[in-house]
């Protein structure tokens, strides 16, 4: 049993991670599809994707996780998971398939930053989950409590 909170702060997070996890999709496909050229992005190169769409979607994610830092959504918390797996598997296997070389080698602290980033991400989804079945445990033991003072 999870409580779902459907406040304002919930909904605006869930959008923001539901944005942030569209964009970083754009840019990944955008970063295989183009081989390090053009993509189905057109007028955008990859370097150019990676800073109009994926910068954003990484302020995007921290962003949802400090709008509902209060509010546990399972929606929010599963798609900072899968945001931060995304972004932090994707710029490990780039450089393998000959992509993001210059990244990965000329720009290696900020190659290792968006790595880093990407496990963060990930850890906030997996926190806000575990502080959501920890509220649930104590939401169970005061119900069970409250049946309990009433017999």
């Amino acid at each position: 049993m999870y409580i779902e909170n459907n406040s304002k702060k919930t909904r605006i997070s869930q959008v923001l991670a539901i944005a942030g996890i569209i964009f970083l999709s754009i840019d990944t496909a955008n970063t295989f599809i183009g081989q390090g050229e053009y993509g189905f992005s057109l007028p955008l190169n990859d370097q150019q994707s990676g800073i109009l769409l994926g910068i954003p979607s990484i302020i995007l994610f921290f962003v949802a996780f400090g709008f509902g830092f209060r509010d546990k959504s399972r929606l929010t918390s599963l798609l900072l998971i899968a945001g931060g797996t995304l972004l932090a598997v994707s710029k490990i296997v780039e450089p393998t398939m000959g992509l993001n070389l210059f990244l990965a080698v000329a720009l290696r602290p900020l190659y290792i930053g968006l790595i880093i980033m990407g496990f963060v991400i990930m850890g906030l989804g997996v926190s806000r989950i575990l502080q959501g079945e920890k509220l649930n445990k104590n939401y169970k033991r005061l119900a069970e409590a409250g049946k309990n003072a009433r017999m």
